[in-house]
């Protein structure tokens, strides 16, 4: 009974792997063609969307868009004193 569990188990995992692999895709010359003719065209605009995550991301203010100032001790030396 423990090996059909076992040899269950194992299957599961097996067959897990196998449907978790990327799908392949293998197009043919023609359609490759097509849509190298095509092209692009203008790329879209990625629409944003409000997510709770945003509240807890720092909110940057536009004073701080140029170099980082740093809080917190200097180091000098004795002789700057």
């Amino acid at each position: 009974m423990l090996l059909l569990k076992i040899l269950g188990a194992v299957l599961a995992v097996a067959l897990g792997v196998w449907l978790g692999l990327p799908g392949r895709y293998d197009p043919d010359m023609d359609e490759l063609e097509r849509n190298m003719l095509l092209g692009t065209g203008r790329t879209r605009k990625v629409k944003r969307h409000f997510t709770p995550l945003a509240w807890l991301q720092r909110k940057l203010s536009p004073r701080s868009s140029g170099p980082v100032q740093r809080r917190g001790f200097k180091l000098e030396r004795p002789e700057d004193r």
